[in-house]
């Protein structure tokens, strides 16, 4: 067995897809979210530090937007619209010490 390093921030991302009459992340951008969140990390060179998952259902479903849920600091938030994400992730990263060190 190997133990593996860890991340210092994760984001989960619900982009669920449910019967069509119920609501739904996918249907609110979760999958946008995703991508734009994976590049905005990518470019800020944070690819060991945060790590972006996709999810299925946390249990917030709302008929608009997301759920997105970020870690450490265990915030989540349901009905997150594509154009909140670039300030939730501003706020989150300002909140995690990105110069910790992960374990090994």
């Amino acid at each position: 067995m190997k133990q593996e390093e860890s991340p210092i921030g994760r984001i989960f991302v619900c982009v669920n897809e449910k019967a069509p009459e119920k609501a739904q992340c996918l249907k609110g951008e979760g999958e946008k979210c995703v991508l734009w969140l994976r590049e905005e990390i990518k470019k800020r060179g944070l690819m060991r530090e945060v790590w972006v998952t996709r999810t299925k259902c946390q249990s917030y479903c709302a008929t608009d937007g997301t759920v997105i849920t970020f870690e450490p600091t265990h915030k989540q938030y349901s009905s997150v619209l594509f154009k909140d994400v670039p300030g939730l992730l501003a706020e989150f990263l300002s909140e995690i010490d990105l110069k910790a060190e992960s374990p090994s």
